[in-house]
């Protein structure tokens, strides 16, 4: 390639080789648009309690790869902490404001112990009506207002980011990221299904903490304490809409992969990551590979803190992703 463009620059006609320079490298690049990655952490939160390290070492290589690996936006299925106190919220925000400060956006669910349904110092059950605290998100959006997500572009409550919708642009392709609260309230899944059929030329990824159960089912049950079960909002949003590809969730242990396919035809990968009660997680990511060209997604759970992939049912790859495509593309 290097050869190829020093041999056209000794061209006698200058203007025609920058025009055919610019051609080659705008190839190059639309080449490399079409692959990208995004992380998506699984549940951190008994990391963040034991193992400050694995935690670390997720963020030092999602730094480290960002270029290398095209990565777009970074992506929570929740449970970023244990415990409800502001010790655990500290440590958890130092970490993101390394993205912070190098631009790189992300999406963060909000799980049942990001909220104060659990102590302050134990995993238990908050006194009080545990659904009601369940909604209760203050140190999550002191710590995370709605203006430290950058691709952040609208929310359900004003000054809560625990339902809210983000965009970015990659691949050629608009892509929607829509997080639910921990089994929704009808309203959220009202606005979520407002928001995905005004975004229709967008590909929806589904980000909540608890949808898919340890055996790759959809959950017919609200927990005990929630609204909504994950099943509920499969029937009334997720199979509704042509334009959604992807529903990442955590909260059970194991990982998981559902196909489903909606009414209007399109197919639904949902996806479920969760190794918590493992080695405090291992400090695994999970990695999706978008090849846009191929219709390809290949998925791994990859630890920086072993430098290793998992050797379970986590790594496989789905086939003839179909994307959709805006009518009047960007020139």
């Amino acid at each position: 390639m290097i050869q190829f463009i020093f041999k056209i620059m000794n061209m006698k006609n200058k203007l025609y080789s920058i025009l055919i320079l610019f051609f080659v490298l705008g190839c190059s690049l639309d080449v490399r648009a079409q692959k990208f990655t995004i992380p998506v952490f699984p549940d951190s939160q008994s990391a963040i309690d034991e193992n400050f390290n694995m935690f670390k070492n997720q963020f030092d290589w999602i730094l480290e790869n960002k270029e290398k690996l095209n990565i777009p936006i970074v992506l929570h299925v929740g449970d970023v902490a244990n415990f409800d106190n502001l010790s655990q919220w500290e440590t958890i925000s130092s970490q993101f404001d390394r993205l912070d400060n190098d631009g790189i956006p992300y999406a963060i669910a909000v799980g049942n112990h990001d909220t104060e349904a659990v102590g302050e110092y134990n995993g238990s059950a908050a006194p009080g009506n545990v659904n009601q605290n369940l909604r209760k998100t203050a140190k999550f959006n002191s710590y995370f207002p709605s203006s430290r997500f950058i691709a952040q572009r609208g929310r359900y409550e004003e000054g809560k980011s625990d339902n809210a919708y983000y965009t970015f642009r990659t691949g050629g392709a608009n892509w929607l990221v829509v997080s639910l609260e921990f089994c929704p309230r009808q309203g959220p899944i009202n606005w979520a299904g407002d928001i995905i059929k005004a975004h229709h030329e967008y590909n929806v990824i589904i980000l909540t903490h608890y949808y898919l159960t340890g055996q790759g089912d959809i959950a017919d049950r609200n927990a005990g304490y929630g609204d909504f079960s994950p099943q509920y909002v499969s029937d009334r949003l997720v199979k509704l809409y042509p334009n959604i590809r992807f529903v990442l969730s955590g909260h059970v242990m194991s990982s998981a992969l559902k196909v489903d396919e909606g009414v209007n035809g399109n197919k639904i990968y949902q996806v479920l990551q969760n190794y918590q009660n493992e080695d405090l997680g291992g400090g695994y990511l999970r990695l999706l590979h978008f090849d846009l060209d191929a219709g390809t997604v290949s998925a791994e759970m990859y630890s920086p803190y072993y430098k290793k992939t998992k050797e379970d049912g986590s790594t496989y790859s789905i086939e003839n992703v179909e994307i959709v495509q805006p009518k009047f593309k960007r020139k």
